[in-house]
């Protein structure tokens, strides 16, 4: 049986990013940065796709413009060609036994507000850490106009018409928040993400655990 992939104890993120950066931005082609992606997801697998939203949050927080448009631009493509590295949550409500058949694939940012939103999930992040994550992704993707505006809109249909069960009443709302104010004249990553945060708090969210427990094991 193949064992099931782990990271090292000391995961050299900033290496990480720079591999996907260099493979984003010298990619002939977007089927080419697509499959980049693909393979950085799969290679990780449902249980550390977290560590995937960690070399996001790299690039987003250390990247260059360039480098940071390079990623944005292949997450675009992969979101236009339905194609965007997703992890997969359990159904709200299930258990681990059936979390598998029931789960539902979600992408960077929607997943990271369903851990956090979600009120009983596992080794959720912290509201400090939350907030610096999300904010980097949408600086991430703020270097591609058509990014933000695809990905409100994939939010907004989300939170509309959730998936099998998988987004709690609390995490459609965050996303929905997030959605609305986005596509604010004059948004920021930092407006954006207060305005996920307040409604969060506004469900009732209570207990913070740690996000570093589920990228280092």
């Amino acid at each position: 049986m193949r064992e099931p992939a782990r990271l090292k104890a000391t995961p050299d993120w900033a290496a990480a990013a720079q591999l996907l950066v260099d493979g984003c931005a010298h990619a002939p082609d977007l089927n080419v940065r697509v499959e980049l992606l693909e393979r950085l997801c799969l290679a990780l697998g449902d249980a550390l796709y977290p560590a995937f939203l960690n070399v996001l949050a790299v690039v987003g927080e250390r990247g260059t413009p360039a480098a940071q448009a390079a990623v944005a631009d292949a997450l675009v493509d992969a979101l236009r060609s339905g194609r965007l590295p997703a992890g997969r949550r359990a159904a709200w409500g299930a258990s681990r036994r059936i979390e598998q058949a029931l789960g539902s694939a979600l992408g960077p940012v929607e997943y990271l507000c369903a851990w956090y939103a979600e009120p009983q999930g596992v080794d959720r992040p912290s509201a400090a850490r939350f907030d610096q994550a999300l904010r980097a992704l949408l600086a991430l993707l703020a270097q591609s106009p058509r990014a933000s505006a695809l990905y409100a809109a994939r939010l907004r249909a989300l939170a509309d018409e959730p998936l099998d069960g998988t987004l709690s009443r609390a995490a459609r709302g965050a996303l929905r928040a997030l959605a609305d104010a986005w596509q604010l004249p004059g948004a920021t990553p930092g407006s954006s993400v207060d305005a996920v945060l307040q409604a969060v708090s506004g469900n009732g969210r209570s207990g913070f655990g740690g996000l570093g427990p589920a990228l280092v094991r």
